[in-house]
């Protein structure tokens, strides 16, 4: 007799279990940007334009995504955005150091995305995703270069920090062509306010190479671009951009 109830119980859960595997999932992705850089940097309300390395960075993310009301979606992603460069300068001042001559720049502006969202809408064709983007940077910016002394030259270095998380608003869609494999997709992220004026955009394609009950594996392509404008945070001050193409692949279980 219990055993009739446990079978009769499990066939019972079968099709709420089988709704929950569709809407429920893990995503696992790397992305390799080709990334271009240029920019200012400074302290307070004097920068410094520098001409910034292009170099290639990677990017990877797990997203988690569940059929509990009310409770958000996560997704969590890792960014490689540091980069150095050069500038002839005169007369900058950078961490209470005036610098004169030739100069170079170290700027560590790895970051974390912390993404909560909800989907709007998701059907076979397109879906929708809203939410806040927590974007959590533990920045550093160093300057080494020639400063005079008297009638001497000699190498200095200073470094300046922020260590904190800029809020944005956060969207992303996906439109999906019948029959073919491929889909567009857009993702946004913005704040302007205060001291802040940034925004992480990306646009691009995928072509699902696997697609069967147990897993999803896509190959992506697209172009991402991403500016960073703090004015003055712990007296750090950048306005800098960073784009390019990037190759990429997603996994979905």
């Amino acid at each position: 007799m219990k055993n009739r109830l446990l079978a009769a119980a499990v066939l019972a859960a079968l099709p709420a279990l089988a709704q929950a595997d569709t809407f429920a999932g893990i995503y696992a992705g790397v992305q390799y940007w080709d990334m271009d850089a240029e920019g200012e940097f400074g302290t307070g309300n004097t920068t410094q334009q520098y001409g910034l390395n292009d170099e290639g960075k990677a990017s990877i993310w797990l997203a988690v995504e569940h059929p509990v009301p009310l409770l958000p979606n996560l997704k969590l992603r890792y960014n490689q955005m540091d980069t150095d460069g050069f500038a002839d300068v005169e007369d900058f001042e950078f961490g209470d150091i005036i610098y004169n001559g030739e100069s170079t720049i170290d700027a560590e502006l790895d970051h974390t995305d912390i993404i909560m969202y909800y989907e709007i809408f998701d059907n076979p064709l397109t879906n929708l995703d809203i939410g806040l983007n927590l974007k959590y940077g533990d920045y550093k910016v160093s300057v080494v270069g020639e400063v005079e002394v008297g009638d001497s030259t000699i190498k200095e270095s200073s470094e300046e920090s922020y260590k904190g998380v800029i809020p944005m608003l956060y969207g992303a869609t996906e439109l999906v062509i019948p029959g073919t494999g491929f889909s567009i997709y857009g993702e946004a992220n913005w704040i302007g306010y205060d001291d802040y004026n940034a925004y992480d955009v990306q646009i691009g394609t995928q072509y699902l190479l696997v697609d069967n009950l147990a897993v999803e594996a896509a190959i992506q392509l697209g172009y991402r671009k991403v500016k960073l404008d703090l004015d003055d945070v712990d007296d750090l001050t950048i306005d800098a951009e960073f784009d390019g193409v990037y190759a990429g692949l997603q996994v979905h279980f």
